[in-house]
């Protein structure tokens, strides 16, 4: 499968899991996929913080329909990983941080984005995704992740750099397969 057809197949998950969902959320699905979690990464005692609290409060019966994994990228290589999901199945928390703040960083570039973000539109052209070619060229590049919208509804993930990683194989298996 090609990268418009990945993309093609990821936007049609992302849309069916959030109905509600804003061009601001493609963008930040998109932004995601391109440049990772590494600019959260730059501030690893935040991220921690900020995590830590994210799960104390989080319902672990609440959206767990979701998949533990959701690839994000066309090439397969960013994912967002659901934390209620996570919860629900009994994730330790300690190694969930420990997963995600020892990631190495993507380094995505903006050239890179730009031809996901074209790649989105022609998809909006074709009528593939709820938005319209036009509306996407209007969006800046942003040089940080926007915000969801609140039509999106609560997220509640982290997003893994790279979901092929030998340690994020050895996470899912030791932390969840066994329920």
């Amino acid at each position: 499968m090609d990268e418009k057809e990945n993309l093609r197949r990821i936007l049609r998950e992302e849309v069916a899991l959030h109905p509600r969902m804003e061009l601001v959320d493609l963008q930040k699905l998109v932004y995601q996929a391109v440049f990772g979690i590494d600019h959260l990464l730059e501030d690893r005692v935040c991220f921690v913080n900020e995590l830590s609290r994210e799960w104390e409060a989080l319902d672990p019966l609440a959206g767990t329909e979701q998949e533990v994994l959701q690839v994000i990228d066309p090439t397969k290589r960013r994912g967002r990983i659901h934390l209620r999901v996570c919860k629900a199945r009994g994730v330790k928390i300690d190694g969930l941080i420990r997963l995600l703040v020892d990631q190495k960083p993507v380094g995505g570039t903006q050239e890179r984005f730009a031809r996901l973000w074209s790649l989105a539109g022609e998809l909006a052209q074709e009528g593939a995704i709820p938005f319209s070619k036009e509306s996407l060229a209007a969006l800046p590049f942003l040089e940080t992740s926007p915000h969801h919208s609140s039509g999106y509804g609560k997220p509640s993930y982290r997003v893994v750099n790279d979901v092929t990683a030998s340690e994020v194989a050895t996470f899912l298996r030791e932390n969840l397969e066994k329920s």
